[in-house]
Formats: C-alpha cells, structure tokens, sequence
C-alpha cells in the first residue's frame, strides 16, 4: 500500500470518527434537553394535584432551570390536567407532556372513618377532606377509652410525670376523642386551616401546641 493510500485510509478513519464524537455530543444535549422538558412537565402538572403550590408556569421554568435549560412554551394553564413544556437547551429543543388522572387520586379523598364520631363533626370533616383534594387527611378520630388508656400510659412514661405528660394527651375519660368530638389531622395542616375558613365549616383548634387537633365548635361549652 502506497504512503498517499495510507494517508487517505487514516484521514478517512479520523474523519469518521470525529463525525460519531460529534454525533455523540448532539445525542446528549438532545437526551439532556429532554429529560429538562419531561422534569418541567412533571413538575407543573403537579401544581394540579393536592398539595400543588397552584402555578404551573413557574413550577416548570425552575425545573427546566435546575436542568440547565430555558423554557420557550408552556401550555400550562390552572386548572388543567395535562401540561405541554417546550425547553431550549444548548443548541437542543424538546417537548414533553404530562397528564393527571384525577381518578387516580379519588382515594385519597374519601379516607374518613366516621365510626363514633359526632355526626355534625363528621359532616364538617368530610367536606374539609372533599375540598382538600387529598392534601389533608385523618390520622386520629375516635378513640376507645382502652385506646386512650394506651395513649396516656405511653405518655407517662416518655414524659415522666402525669403534669408533663398531660400537656399532649388527655387522661382516659376526659378526651374529647373518646366523645367522638375530635380528629387529629395530617397532610397539609395550614391548607385544613384555610379551607376551614373558607368554608366555614364549625371546626376550631383549641390547643396551641397541638395544631393538628380540631374539634367541632362549641364542643367546650
């Protein structure tokens, strides 16, 4: 094989290959690009499931920004349960969609167990849970007053003495659980709160150290 066929076949072969590594750069910031515009389409459609902050938009230009890319289209309208992002990254352009199945989330929402509760507070309840979109949950409704008695014999040993222990649980026989006239909630606590107010449900906190405790209005009086 002459010197020039020599020459040829290795600039042949280091042009192929300086042709992959560019190939190989643009297939990342495509692949890079993408997963920018699928992290914005998630996370503004989770705006739209509970607990969402309730802006889209801005939900979906932070995680594009945390991915190193510019969000140039969002069909992120309030509301809705499909997004549609288009991000700019470096040279590279892509699209995602994503979409909420709000039946998917409908659980969540019915999850009170009303046995022994008053039925004013359960129907308080079970509106603030509805409007809560599942944000907000019961994590403690009526109590036995077997189921007190193990709370309170916890406590005395965790706090050491019945003053101490006092401060978070009610001795058997005087919790408001025990009457049926209590929930202790969960989730988004501050959103019950507001949702309360908005509604103007009969549901009130009477312990400044227990924000999760409500109880129906009036029960104290």
């Amino acid at each position: 094989m002459s010197l020039v066929a020599v020459a040829l076949s290795l600039a042949i072969t280091i042009g192929l290959g300086h042709a992959t590594a560019l190939l190989g750069k643009s297939a990342q910031r495509e692949a890079r690009a993408q997963t920018a515009a699928d992290a914005a389409a998630l996370a503004a459609v989770a705006e739209s499931a509970p607990g969402g902050g309730r802006d889209p938009s801005a939900s979906a230009i932070t995680y594009a920004e945390l991915n190193h890319a510019r969000v140039v289209e969002c069909l992120c309208a309030l509301g809705d349960t499909a997004m549609q992002v288009s991000v700019y990254l470096d040279g590279a352009s892509a699209t995602a969609r994503a979409v909420l199945d709000p039946e998917a989330l409908q659980p969540l929402v019915a999850s009170l167990d009303a046995r022994g509760l008053d039925p004013r507070l359960e129907r308080a309840v079970t509106r603030l849970l509805v409007a809560g979109r599942g944000a907000v949950r019961v994590v403690s409704g009526w109590r036995s007053t077997a189921e007190q008695s193990r709370l309170w014999s916890e406590a005395l040993v965790k706090y050491g003495s019945p003053e101490a222990a006092d401060d978070w649980v009610a001795p058997p026989g005087s919790s408001m659980h025990e009457r049926g006239l209590a929930v202790d909630l969960g989730g988004d606590v501050g959103l019950a709160s507001r949702l309360i107010d908005e509604l103007g449900l009969p549901l009130w906190r009477p312990l400044a150290n227990e924000p999760w405790h409500f109880e129906l209005a009036g029960s104290r009086g």
